[in-house]
């Protein structure tokens, strides 16, 4: 597929204001081509939730190593990039797509990245995203499980001798008064 004629590189890869950008082991001139208003672009996977991912491969090697780590941070309505060159043997598109589909995934678009790469964009199914969607939002801490033992120490105190420690046991008296 030819891929979008005409549209801009961060239209056709879906990059808006706001987004974190992951690029891994991008072309120098690539970078130049996607910067946008309020795009915050990182060649690091360090940081926990990233909107898009645009991983260039040149081996079936690479891919597969680095395919989890890249799934692991992405955001759950996020996509996932994978592009590589057209003269690769080993690397097409049916290739992403098989090993997308053993990780939960499937592929939604293709598009040409430039003259010499090609594009595969990777989602998180439905059923799956509703699943990881515990990564935007950390669940509340309940109350209960908070100090489960504050109740305990002051009993524990009073069961204790009333010679060595009495500053110590004073001290704790009085805090919580």
């Amino acid at each position: 597929m030819a891929g979008y004629p005409g549209h801009p590189l961060p239209k056709k890869l879906g990059i808006k204001a706001g987004h974190k950008v992951c690029l891994l082991n991008a072309p120098g001139a690539f970078e130049r081509t996607i910067v946008s208003d309020g795009v915050r672009i990182t060649h690091d996977l360090r940081y926990a939730l990233v909107d898009v991912v645009v991983m260039f491969v040149d081996s079936l090697e690479e891919l597969e190593r680095r395919f989890t780590d890249v799934v692991g941070r992405l955001h759950p309505a996020g996509g996932f990039w994978v592009a590589w060159r057209r003269s690769s043997r080993r690397v097409s598109e049916e290739v992403v797509r098989r090993i997308a589909l053993a990780a939960g995934m499937a592929a939604n678009k293709v598009c040409s990245i430039d003259a010499s790469y090609s594009g595969v964009r990777l989602v998180m199914r439905t059923g799956n995203r509703e699943a990881m969607s515990y990564r935007i939002e950390p669940p509340p801490i309940s109350r209960r499980s908070r100090r489960p033992t504050a109740r305990i120490a002051p009993r524990i105190v009073r069961a204790t001798s009333a010679g060595a420690g009495s500053a110590l046991r004073r001290a704790r008296a009085r805090s919580t008064k």
